[in-house]
């Protein structure tokens, strides 16, 4: 193949994908050999994406993986037409609401969701889209790198996925946000002190 085959079908690999792919993910799936070579393909697709100021850009993630995603400023407007994991709507709420908190204690996700919150945070953590870990007499939540990759968030930064997440809880949960902004409005985002 050629140079125009060549990146065509890198590109085509990135929009297939949904997610980050490494160089080697890459070489081995589309036979091109050269690391070096597939990185200036990608180079030259991302460089193309940017020249046509185009709302889709390709970008290096979690340290050595390339995706094609819908930029930030754009993404916040499309979030809610995204792919989502196999997630019942309760499921959504609480993932949406420890996305949107984060970090938080599970006992305020209790709170505010009641007692099948234990049973959605679980399986969460099973698909490996939160994290908990103790936390004085309860646990502390937030999102994972595989919550980033698949809502398309080029890190697990959790400011960046709260102000994504803002419209969509305070738009979609305003029956939880009126709990939140209550009496216990104030200690609700403190982030605890180690």
């Amino acid at each position: 193949m050629g140079l125009i085959e060549d990146k065509a079908l890198v590109e085509a690999a990135l929009f297939v994908s949904g997610r980050p792919l490494s160089l080697k993910e890459l070489s081995k799936a589309l036979g091109i050999r050269s690391l070096e070579y597939l990185e200036k393909l990608i180079e030259l697709i991302a460089a193309e994406y940017a020249e046509r100021k185009s709302a889709i850009e390709v970008v290096k993630v979690l340290g050595d993986k390339y995706v094609m995603q819908v930029k930030q400023e754009y993404s916040q407007r499309v979030i809610h037409l995204m792919p989502r994991p196999d997630l019942r709507t309760g499921e959504l709420k609480t993932l949406a609401l420890i996305a949107y908190l984060q970090p938080v204690e599970q006992s305020k996700i209790v709170k505010l969701r009641g007692n099948q919150a234990y049973e959605h945070i679980k399986r969460l953590i099973e698909m490996g889209l939160i994290y908990a870990e103790p936390y004085e007499r309860t646990k502390l939540l937030g999102t994972t790198p595989k919550f980033a990759e698949l809502y398309g968030f080029p890190e697990n930064d959790p400011m960046i996925i709260k102000e994504a997440f803002k419209k969509v809880v305070h738009a979609e949960y305003s029956d939880l946000i009126a709990k939140l902004e209550g009496k216990d409005g104030e200690s609700e985002n403190k982030v605890p002190s180690d």
